[in-house]
């Protein structure tokens, strides 16, 4: 990437109403993405393989330790993960004694075994301990990363991010999209 004094003026300056003047490259979404994936594989993931962690791991076991027990619905709302990389991711994190999970029974079901039962899961003192070590170590990445931006850059950044996220409200569709 250029340096910034290098760089061509902002695209988004003169934005006309239909962005008939953006190239793919100037797209929020596009630009969002690249960002999203840098940060993901040149800060999270280098740091997480200390942890042996998986980043879907990472973002479920601290879901899952903050918000203890929760159900499968939430825990998949809340990561913004495909509910069969959840179950994938789970049943790995079940097995290496991280989480647990429990069929809650419903009233008048006659097998809480049922496909369609909802599922619990919790934290195991395993699980919690590796938060522990690992999350001290995620802060001060994000922290570092965040002091790359003066004072008022990192506050506008956080408004603006608020901003559009109220727009766009919590939904999951397209994500990635360009």
């Amino acid at each position: 990437m250029k340096p910034a004094s290098t760089r061509a003026a902002c695209p988004w300056l003169s934005l006309s109403r239909n962005g008939a003047n953006l190239h793919t490259e100037d797209f929020l979404t596009f630009r969002l993405t690249r960002l999203s994936n840098a940060l993901r594989n040149n800060m999270t993931k280098p740091y997480l393989e200390e942890f042996d962690l998986s980043l879907p791991e990472w973002r479920l076991l601290a879901l899952v330790t903050r918000f203890s027990p929760l159900r499968f619905s939430e825990l998949t709302s809340r990561s913004s993960m495909d509910k069969g990389q959840v179950s994938r991711t789970l049943r790995v994190m079940t097995k290496r004694g991280l989480t647990k999970t429990k069929i809650i029974a419903q009233r008048g079901s006659r097998s809480a075994e049922a496909l369609a039962a909802p599922v619990s899961v919790s934290i195991t003192p395993k699980g919690k301990a590796l938060y522990k070590s690992v999350l001290p170590v995620a802060q001060r990445h994000q922290a570092q990363m965040l002091q790359t931006l003066n004072e008022s850059e990192r506050v506008a950044l956080f408004s603006t991010l608020d901003k559009l996220f109220a727009v766009i409200g919590d939904s999951d569709a397209g994500q990635g999209d360009v």
